[in-house]
């Protein structure tokens, strides 16, 4: 007589979390909050390409029973990196990667900042987020040569390439160079472009360039984290006559946007020193233009590649 066998059931397989979920274990004891400590963890993954741009995400479900926390905290996680466009959220909570993440970035020369705006106009989009008259401050009436409390036109625009917002502008102006653009423009044009269709002829800036911390407001507009460091560059435009003609504070996300200039040696020993030569305007991981050329800057590269 054969031998005959009885067939065991197999043993279900143990749950194995997803990537990025294994190691990792909130801490409720800690003063940031839960929800929030898998928002950072879940970004710093994404930004270090532990998920695949594109691919799919952790799902509400899955942060749950791999982190042993509420659904709710879940969504929230989730609700936080899809408002800084790190995931797209879908159907039944189950989101993907952003296709694309800002790793080329736009450069532009320090003394050329002005024409390289309007250059960077052709490839990327503004949106006005408010315009109103307001009363100068002690600090704006002082740059624009006012009266204190004198009525000044205080606009915001963020600036974005490929969807993704790198700049947001605050721009004051004197009424009787406000009452010469028309608001609807504002979105579509470059303001160098709309002084200049005013028939104001711009002579010189005077710029300066440092660094702020994102708050809430601006963190929110760029999609980084309150007190992100941001590049700031503060700007007065004189026209021929000297006169002020508009005072601008423009943050930039230093992840997508930064400025480069050209260093020569020049002079003869032993005084030679560094001088600012030519200026560049180009997308990180393009060839950069030569000297005496201008080059347009080009939409990132969605291939996640730098």
């Amino acid at each position: 007589m054969s031998e005959r066998r009885s067939a065991k059931p197999l043993a279900p397989k143990p749950a194995t979390s997803p990537v990025g979920l294994q190691r990792f274990r909130p801490n409720p004891a800690a003063p940031e909050p839960l929800y929030h400590q898998i928002f950072a963890m879940l970004r710093e993954h994404i930004l270090e390409k532990r998920f695949a741009p594109g691919g799919p995400f952790p799902s509400e479900g899955e942060i749950e029973r791999s982190l042993a926390v509420s659904r709710i905290t879940a969504r929230r996680a989730l609700d936080e990196l899809a408002a800084r466009g790190l995931i797209v959220l879908g159907q039944g909570r189950r989101s993907s990667v952003a296709p694309y993440r800002p790793r080329t970035r736009l450069r532009a020369g320090v003394e050329g900042m002005i024409e390289n705006n309007r250059q960077m106009g052709d490839q990327t989009t503004v949106q006005l987020l408010e315009r109103a008259d307001v009363p100068a401050s002690a600090e704006i009436a002082q740059q624009l040569r006012l009266r204190r409390g004198e009525l000044v036109q205080r606009s915001v625009r963020v600036r974005s390439i490929a969807g993704v917002p790198f700049s947001y502008a605050i721009t004051h102006l004197p009424l009787r160079i406000a009452r010469l653009i028309r608001s609807e423009r504002m979105s579509t044009q470059p303001l160098i472009d709309l002084l200049e269709g005013a028939g104001i002829a711009i002579g010189r800036a005077e710029q300066t360039i440092s660094a702020r911390a994102a708050t809430l407001e601006v963190g929110r507009a760029l999609h980084v984290e309150p007190g992100t460091a941001l590049l700031e560059s503060e700007r007065l435009v004189f026209d021929k006559t000297d006169r002020p003609v508009e005072a601008i504070v423009v943050l930039y996300r230093p992840d997508v946007y930064r400025y480069a200039v050209d260093l020569r040696r020049t002079g003869a020993a032993p005084d030679r020193v560094w001088a600012a030569g030519s200026v560049r305007s180009a997308t990180a991981g393009a060839a950069t233009p030569r000297a005496g050329r201008s080059r347009r800057p080009t939409p990132p590269d969605r291939s996640g590649a730098r």
